[in-house]
């Protein structure tokens, strides 16, 4: 995740009798205004009201390609506001957030049989592709990969359910009234199936079908961030620098230093950001950027929408990085993939703004800087992105695509896709030698 920020959420109509005491407690405030939600009745009505406030105030992708938030808010209203307790109201509120097909869109708190992370806890990356459910990348080092599942596979069924079924499960709609960017979302949440359970996964591919028992995604993703902050080797006369879903450590900033050093020799430098799919911080990402650049440079854009939303008046900031020790100065080129999210991708469009040549796959679309809030009349906590975030020449970073593109980035039938692909554009620019 990017994050920016945390606060509790209230109804703005003051004459709407709502309890003042989350905001008090918050706040440090004291007395007989205390009065709790929780010691009144739940209204689902109310609550409702709250979590449409701030997804049409604050959420800063509410409305985008493919996503109709008014029309998923009509679909979920009259089921929310029949909820009779605060769990069941959270439960459809879950549900909903699905539709945005937003990994960074989440309602917590989780149950355990709720659906794993995406795309933290996942290793297969589930595509549409003319009507039929497809595998259009595999997870390096993941149980999915070391099974033999490859991109091309049809998926045939998840858990004993066909595919179109278990997505549409898990987003509460018919696949008609979804567009394929949601439907895509839904094959993708049932690919990584329930949190911590083993996957069953039948597969199509060259020699037929073939049913798959796999571990739960999320041990591989507990293994990764177990591991340490960044890993560095020399490919030939090629220096590669990796990271394990670390740019929300404060030690990377040190430890990718401490890397780098070793690797000043190098005509060329690899750095793979396609294991990072949890994001960090612009900290992290600014003390990694901050070894490339010479003089500060701008690296990404963010804009506000809430304010302009509230009051009319737009807000629109940029990042820069600044110069770094020890600097590098050969060639780098950056490895991007479906596991590369939020400050991930960042990183990756803050590279391209100083130049650096980006290779891989689109990432994983984790929307905005993160903001955490809570929601006063049902306890539920959210993220969500309340920032839009864009490259240096005004692309939304979800829209953006490393230059080199490279299809599957991860896991191909024989070998290393993108790092190949890096190694030969390295090559043809006497970078190597």
């Amino acid at each position: 995740m990017q994050t920016a920020r945390r606060r509790t959420v209230l109804l703005a109509t003051l004459g709407s009798g709502l309890a003042c005491a989350p905001w008090l407690r918050a706040n440090g405030g004291t007395g007989d205004a205390t009065v709790t939600a929780s010691a009144r009745p739940f209204d689902a009505a109310r609550a409702w009201a709250e979590w449409m406030q701030l997804l049409a105030l604050d959420y800063a992708y509410y409305e985008r390609p493919g996503v109709d938030g008014p029309a998923i808010a009509a679909h979920f209203a009259p089921l929310a506001r029949a909820a009779a307790t605060p769990q069941a109201f959270i439960a459809l509120l879950q549900q909903m957030a699905r539709n945005f097909a937003d990994p960074h869109f989440n309602v917590g708190p989780a149950p355990p049989d709720g659906p794993s992370l995406v795309p933290t806890a996942s290793d297969l990356y589930g595509a549409l592709r003319n009507g039929r459910f497809v595998i259009g990348d595999v997870r390096g080092g993941g149980d999915a990969a070391l099974e033999g599942v490859v991109a091309g596979d049809e998926v045939v069924s998840i858990d004993g359910m066909a595919p179109d079924a278990a997505a549409a499960r898990l987003l509460g709609r018919p696949l008609s009234a979804l567009s394929p960017r949601q439907v895509e979302f839904g094959l993708n949440l049932a690919l990584a199936g329930t949190r911590d359970r083993p996957r069953a996964l039948t597969v199509a591919g060259r020699d037929g079908p073939r049913t798959l028992s796999l571990r739960s995604a999320g041990e591989w993703a507990r293994a990764v961030a177990a591991a340490p902050a960044v890993h560095s080797e020399r490919l030939g006369g090629v220096g590669v620098i990796s990271f394990s879903n670390s740019l929300g450590r404060d030690e990377t900033v040190g430890a990718f230093a401490a890397a780098l050093r070793p690797l000043l020799d190098t005509r060329a430098l690899v750095i793979d950001l396609r294991n990072t799919p949890s994001g960090g911080n612009s900290t992290v990402a600014r003390g990694v950027l901050g070894h490339f650049v010479s003089r500060e440079k701008p690296y990404q854009v963010h804009t506000v929408p809430g304010e302009a939303r509230r009051y009319g008046v737009q807000r629109k900031f940029v990042e820069y990085v600044l110069p770094l020790q020890p600097l590098y100065h050969g060639r780098v080129a950056v490895l991007a993939g479906r596991w590369t999210g939020s400050m991930g991708e960042g990183m990756v469009i803050g590279f391209d703004a100083i130049g650096t040549q980006t290779v891989g796959s689109p990432m994983g679309h984790l929307l905005g800087a993160l903001s955490h809030e809570t929601l006063a009349e049902c306890g539920a906590t959210v993220e969500l992105g309340e920032e839009q975030l864009f490259h240096v020449d005004g692309r939304p970073r979800e829209a953006f695509v490393p230059r080199l593109r490279v299809e599957p980035a991860e896991a191909g039938r024989h070998g290393d896709p993108a790092l190949e692909a890096a190694s030969r554009w390295l090559k043809a620019r006497g970078a190597t030698g």
